[in-house]
């Protein structure tokens, strides 16, 4: 078993107050990290107006001891991205811009690559299918671990290129069932939602995320990035990947198969 081992949490919340005396147990808090082997978190939590808590615990790097930074550290998100794409398509239908249960194809304006489930072609795949993962998408694990490559080669491909590639009626990618009838976790789904985004918009899906999501929240977007050299002026701040695996052949094989996460077998306390 191995768990990945550094964690942001974003609690929200509506009108709990939490300070002085009802502010979360310090020691309680590192205990729990501690227990799952986890070195360092960021806990924010947050209602509609303010920050009601904020601290950093623990480590973003164990050699050499780095503690967490609330203001600094930077976490990959993974797939926290994914409440993005949501947010960004709910925007989007609520300025009527789009409809959650129309075909995609009308938003890709794309009459020669056509997405659609080659076995039922007259089941839409639609952004209410995509957003719940039931759109019957379902790309193979292998396929999906030729995504990750070191550093900054993984994503060269564009979000069009890597929809119209994977999630099309030429492939086998896809499950035996009409979509909308059964959940089933999909990357390429999502990613199909994130380039309705895009299309509709008229812009680059990050600049959009940028512009309608992050600047209004207040978020300085010079340090919100996809890609590594989006912050080639504080690598340092990046959050380490830990895992805490029973024997090390563990960790060898995540890095086989993922090398972009470049983890690091977490040392067991004796």
């Amino acid at each position: 078993m191995v768990y990945l081992a550094s964690l942001i949490f974003v609690l929200i919340v509506n009108g709990i107050g939490i300070y002085g005396s009802n502010c979360p147990d310090q020691q309680l808090i590192e205990k729990s990290l501690e227990k799952v082997h986890i070195p360092g978190a960021a806990i924010i939590v947050i209602n509609a107006t303010h920050t009601l808590y904020e601290k950093a615990f623990g480590y973003q790097s164990l050699l050499p001891k780095q503690p967490i930074d609330i203001d600094k550290s930077i976490f990959a998100l993974a797939s926290i991205s994914k409440t993005f794409i949501a947010a960004a398509v709910m925007q989007l239908v609520e300025q009527e811009r789009i409809d959650l249960d129309t075909d995609v194809n009308q938003y890709l304006s794309e009459p020669n690559q056509r997405i659609f489930h080659p076995d039922y072609p007259l089941h839409s795949i639609t952004l209410r299918k995509l957003l719940s993962h039931s759109a019957s998408i379902a790309v193979s694990t292998q396929v999906q671990y030729t995504y990750f490559q070191p550093g900054d080669t993984a994503f060269t491909e564009s979000l069009a290129e890597m929809c119209f590639k994977y999630v099309n009626p030429n492939t086998s990618f896809w499950l035996p069932i009409p979509p909308g009838r059964v959940t089933f976790y999909s990357n390429e789904g999502s990613t199909l939602a994130a380039l309705v985004v895009e299309r509709v918009a008229q812009m680059p899906y990050m600049q959009y995320i940028k512009e309608n999501i992050l600047k209004p929240l207040g978020v300085d977007i010079n340090k919100v990035g996809a890609r590594i050299a989006d912050f080639l002026n504080n690598t340092d701040d990046f959050v380490k990947h830990y895992a805490y695996a029973f024997n090390s052949s563990d960790v060898e094989g995540w890095n086989q198969a993922i090398p972009s996460l470049n983890l690091t077998q977490r040392p067991v306390k004796s």
